[in-house]
């Protein structure tokens, strides 16, 4: 499929993906580059990272799949780097958690290069950031949502469906605008009302903590999650996550008109509503979509 592989920044998602792809026997070689000197030597003692380099350059130019596993904001400059020095065919993809910023830039790189880019979101992850809690199980029976445009060529497009689905993941493939808008429903609200949570809780004593349940765990599990990468995903998709946070607090206006008029029946309504849309999310199956 291909003969070789470059991560570009092995972060959780970098690492796990290079993990499981040496476990499926995919690749012969996995080139790796990161920025940081510390984490270049401690890829080099780790056995899924056959090459390990401090050239950006160095790391793309024999590979036939490079993915950028950096924050969504650096995605666009890296490709201008790296679109010069790429071999005949290679393919280059990503897995940032906003995709119509990227391929708008990936199409205005493309125009001066041979630069052949997908879109890939790969929906693995976890609170915990950095190759230290990569595991090469993370992808197993995950989605994967790819985003070809209009330039998309389709045996570069099959390929990368291949690749994902080797991991086990389920793909599915969207405009790039309808990802950026299904997403900030489904992944970037639940990330800023589960950081508002934890933030409205802020002065409270470690004494109110201990006597806190596991509800209060489970809802601001993801508020644990890099700030500075979140920052980057909601300024690169403001306008659908601008468009969520108006219908949730649209919902979250009811349900207090209903608490201050006393209108519990409507109060009940919007309760088994949450209830309702938990059990159909419970019973959710990717691979039976």
């Amino acid at each position: 499929m291909f003969d070789s592989l470059t991560i570009i920044g092995p972060g959780l998602l970098g690492a796990s993906i290079a993990m499981s792809v040496m476990e499926h026997k995919l690749t012969q070689t996995v080139h790796v580059w990161a920025r940081n000197e510390a984490k270049r030597k401690l890829c080099s003692e780790l056995p899924w990272c056959t090459h390990v380099h401090a050239s950006l350059i160095d790391a793309v130019k024999d590979s036939d799949l490079i993915l950028l596993c950096t924050p969504v904001d650096t995605m666009v400059p890296l490709l201008e780097s790296i679109a010069p020095h790429l071999k005949a065919g290679a393919l280059v993809s990503d897995v940032g958690s906003v995709k119509n910023s990227i391929c708008q830039g990936a199409e205005q790189v493309a125009k001066g290069s041979t630069l052949n880019f997908i879109g890939s979101h790969p929906m693995a992850g976890s609170e915990k950031g950095g190759m230290e809690h990569a595991s090469g199980d993370l992808l197993k029976g995950a989605p994967c949502i790819l985003t070809p445009t209009e330039q998309t060529d389709l045996m570069h497009l099959n390929l990368l469906e291949d690749f994902w689905s080797q991991l086990e993941m389920h793909t599915s493939c969207m405009s790039p605008q309808d990802h950026d808008s299904l997403i900030a429903r489904i992944s970037h609200l639940p990330h800023i009302v589960a950081s508002l949570l934890a933030a409205s809780l802020d002065e409270m004593s470690e004494d109110a903590f201990r006597h806190a349940g596991g509800g209060l765990k489970d809802t601001t599990r993801i508020a644990g999650g890099n700030p500075d990468l979140w920052q980057s995903i909601l300024a690169e998709n403001t306008e659908a996550v601008l468009r969520s946070i108006s219908v949730f607090e649209s919902v979250l206006e009811s349900l207090k008109s209903s608490i201050e008029t006393k209108d519990f029946d409507h109060l009940n309504h919007i309760l088994k509503r949450g209830q309702r849309v938990r059990k159909r999310i419970e019973q959710s199956d990717p691979f039976n979509a």
